[in-house]
């Protein structure tokens, strides 16, 4: 009997940073990882996904990296999750404009939660 591969995996992680942190690293390679966000019980779920490149057995399952914030923030005023690192640290924002000078990512609303995240 084949082994079932599940359609994606969770990744939860415990920051906003560590999801601003993922995405902006692929700006280096000119790859576009937006951060996606819908709501759910009350708490709005930001995630990115990515995918295995070198593993066999897991080639091109989707890793789906997500944040549960318990914030409620204005979808109009948060349109983008901004990052800056230089020499006192690194710096992320919610914002609804981009700052010269930092790395913007756009957070991509969904009005459906995916099917991954309802099992």
């Amino acid at each position: 009997m084949e082994e079932k591969i599940d359609e994606a995996f969770l990744v939860k992680v415990s920051s906003i940073n560590d999801l601003a942190r993922l995405a902006s690293s692929m700006a280096a390679h000119l790859i576009l990882m937006p951060i996606y966000r819908f709501n759910k019980n009350n708490k709005a779920v930001y995630f990115v996904q990515a995918t295995y490149k070198d593993y066999y057995k897991f080639y091109g399952i989707p890793l789906i990296y997500y944040y549960e914030s318990s914030e409620n923030i204005s979808h109009e005023k948060s349109k983008y999750v901004l990052i800056k690192t230089d020499e006192l640290g690194e710096k992320v924002e919610i914002s609804d404009k981009i700052k010269p000078g930092w790395i913007a990512i756009p957070i991509i609303n969904i009005e459906e939660i995916p099917k991954f995240f309802l099992s």
